[in-house]
C-alpha cells in the first residue's frame, strides 16, 4: 500500500470514529464538534484549540459550557454495543496550576507525590468500563467534584456550592449506566467500600483493619493467614482472598461478593482496574491540565471535550490494532490532516461541497 492510500485509510478511520461520537450528540453543530473534538486532540489549551482548528478563541468558550451536560455513557454505547463489559471506578487529581488554592471553581490544593509540593487541583470522579469482549477501555463518566472542605469554604463567601461524595455521585450514576450497558462486574479499592456499594459481582480490596465475620465472630482480616475465606462483610456474604505478598506489595486483602467466584476470577477482576490508571495517564498526556477556568461549568466543559478527544484518539488506536500512547497518536492525527493540506483546507472543502 503507498503512502497516499495508507493516509486516505487513516483518514477514513478517523472520520468514522468521530461519526461514533456524533451519533448521539444533538446539542453542538457537527462541524463545530469536529473542530472542538479534533482540536482537543492537537492542542493542548483552549488558545491552541483554536489555533489548531481556526476557531474564534471566545467560540471555544461559549462551546465549552454547552459541552459540560454531554452525556458519555451514550456516546460509547455506539460503540461497545451489548458486549460484556467491567466497570472501574477510581478518582484522582486534575492539576490546575494557575488556579486559585480555593476559588469558585472548585479547586483546592492538594499534596502532589509526583512534584513533592501542595497543588491546586479540581477533584475527578472516573467511571471506566473494559470490554471484556475486545479488552478496550473507555471513560463512560467522568464528575468533576467539590469536596466538603471547599463545600463550606464557598458557601461562607455566599457562594452556591453542593457537596456530594464520590460514592455518592458513583451510585447516582450506577443505575443508568447499568441500565444501558450489560456490566457483569465492578471494581474498586478500599475507598470505595461500605455496604450500599457491596452490589453482586463487586470486587474490590479491604483495608488491613476492616473486620468480618467468620462463625459469629467479629475478626481483622489482617489476623487471616493466606488462602481463601467465605466470610460477611457489612452484612453481605463475600469470598475473601487473602495473598501474603502480592507482586511484592506486602499483604493484600481482596474480596468478591460472587462467592462463587475462584481466586483466579478475583485476581483477574482487580487486575482489570490498571487500565483506568492508563486512561487517566492518557486524558492527561492530551492537557488535560493545561487549561482553567473561572467557573465551575467551563471547566467541567474542558474535561468533557477533553474526554471526547481521548475517545476518538482511543477508537482510532483500536481500529487500527495500534500500540502507540494518546499522545503518539495525537501527532499522528495531526501529521494526517496535515499531509492532506490541513484542518482550515478540509473544512472549506467540505464546506464548498
Amino acid at each position: 500500500m503507498n503512502t497516499n492510500s495508507l493516509l486516505q485509510e487513516y483518514y477514513k478511520t478517523l472520520q468514522e470514529a468521530l461519526q461514533q461520537i456524533f451519533t448521539a450528540l444533538t446539542s453542538v453543530r457537527k462541524d463545530t464538534l469536529t473542530r472542538l473534538v479534533l482540536g482537543g486532540v492537537m492542542g493542548g489549551t483552549a488558545t491552541e484549540i483554536a489555533q489548531a482548528v481556526d476557531m474564534d478563541y471566545e467560540t471555544v468558550l461559549k462551546n465549552l459550557d454547552k459541552l459540560a451536560n454531554i452525556n458519555l455513557i451514550k456516546i460509547v454505547k455506539e460503540i461497545v454495543k451489548d458486549h460484556p463489559v467491567q466497570l472501574i471506578i477510581d478518582d484522582t487529581h486534575n492539576h490546575k496550576a494557575r488556579a486559585l488554592p480555593v476559588s469558585r471553581n472548585g479547586t483546592q490544593a492538594f499534596y502532589c507525590r509526583e512534584h513533592k509540593r501542595y497543588e491546586p487541583a479540581i477533584q475527578l470522579l472516573l467511571i471506566t468500563l473494559k470490554d471484556l469482549r475486545t479488552n478496550e477501555a473507555y471513560i463512560v463518566t467522568i464528575i468533576p467534584y467539590i469536596p466538603q472542605k471547599v463545600a463550606e469554604i464557598l458557601k461562607e463567601r455566599g457562594e452556591k456550592a453542593e457537596y456530594k461524595t464520590k460514592i455518592q455521585l458513583y451510585l447516582e450514576t450506577l443505575p443508568t449506566i447499568l441500565n444501558e450497558y450489560n456490566v457483569t462486574t465492578i471494581s474498586f479499592d478500599s475507598w470505595y467500600v461500605n455496604s450500599k456499594t457491596l452490589l453482586p459481582n463487586t470486587t474490590g480490596e479491604l483495608k488491613a483493619n476492616s473486620r468480618v465475620v467468620e462463625g459469629g465472630r467479629h475478626v481483622p482480616v489482617a489476623e487471616f493467614p493466606e488462602g481463601e475465606y467465605l466470610v460477611e462483610y457489612l452484612g453481605t456474604p463475600i469470598k475473601l482472598l487473602v495473598i501474603d505478598n502480592y507482586k511484592g506489595m506486602g499483604k493484600r486483602y481482596f474480596f468478591s461478593t460472587n462467592t462463587n467466584d475462584t481466586p483466579e476470577d478475583i485476581i483477574t477482576t482487580w487486575e482489570n482496574r490498571w487500565d483506568i490508571e492508563v486512561v487517566i495517564r492518557e486524558l492527561k498526556a492530551l492537557g488535560l491540565e493545561k487549561s482553567s477556568f473561572l467557573t465551575w461549568v467551563r471547566n467541567k466543559g474542558f474535561i468533557t471535550l477533553k474526554s471526547l478527544s481521548l475517545l476518538l484518539v482511543l477508537s482510532f488506536k483500536y481500529s487500527l490494532g495500534l500500540s502507540l500512547g494518546a499522545k503518539r497518536i495525537s501527532r499522528m492525527i495531526k501529521s494526517i490532516y496535515q499531509s492532506l493540506g490541513g484542518i482550515k483546507k478540509l473544512f472549506k472543502r467540505r464546506k464548498k461541497t
